[in-house]
């Protein structure tokens, strides 16, 4: 991400101004770690326990960290794109000042991490199973199909339904539910984003 370049000369930015946390639903009490303008319009948030955009068409997205898959930063464009689990098409949010919100999204991101696999399912093509922690300790895990992996496909639920519970295990989860199903890869990226209610966090100082 060149998180190292950005980080020079860096000052931290004043408060979220009332009117944005307004405008991105955050709770009045809800900690801000970072936020930043984006060109065309809206604005974006880096909370303890989610990221929240609103987007130049006027789209609020809500979601906790363990709803991103991956962001990266391209210095060139001045885009932080955002890959949310389950999506294959990243969300392009174009940063217009100087913000730390790509190293805070990368950070949050990373923190969230707790232990991963790559699961090699047939036509050599990989799966990327990780088991996620919330600012509130609960696990759970998120598959990420690499191209042209069908997550429907009998042989590749097995193989991550595998991976899954040998993560799970490790950290002395309860296994997931043999009858448990994954929906089809051909609707992710049509889905919905879920939309949540922030959750109150630390007064921003």
């Amino acid at each position: 991400m060149g998180l190292i370049s950005r980080l020079t000369g860096r000052t931290r930015r004043p408060a979220l101004p009332g009117d944005v946390r307004a405008q991105l639903k955050i709770d009045p009490g809800a900690r801000v770690l970072a936020w930043a303008d984006l060109t065309g319009g809206g604005h974006a948030a880096a909370l303890v326990d989610r990221l929240v955009v609103l987007d130049p068409r006027g789209r609020l997205v809500s979601r906790p960290w363990v709803d991103v898959d991956h962001a990266a930063w391209d210095d060139e464009s001045q885009t932080l794109a955002v890959w949310w689990v389950g999506s294959r098409t990243p969300a392009p949010l174009e940063i217009g000042d100087a913000t730390f919100l790509p190293e805070v999204v990368h950070e949050r991101v990373r923190s969230s991490v707790v232990l991963t696999r790559e699961v090699e399912v047939p036509g050599g093509r990989r799966v990327h199973v990780a088991l996620r922690k919330t600012p509130g300790g609960d696990l759970s895990t998120t598959v990420s199909p690499g191209r042209g992996v069908r997550l429907g496909d009998p042989e590749v639920h097995a193989r991550v339904a595998v991976a899954e519970a040998a993560l799970r295990d490790e950290a002395g989860l309860l296994p997931v539910r043999p009858d448990d199903e994954r929906p089809d890869d051909e609707h992710l990226d049509d889905a919905d984003p879920q939309h949540a209610d922030p959750q109150d966090g630390d007064p921003q100082g």
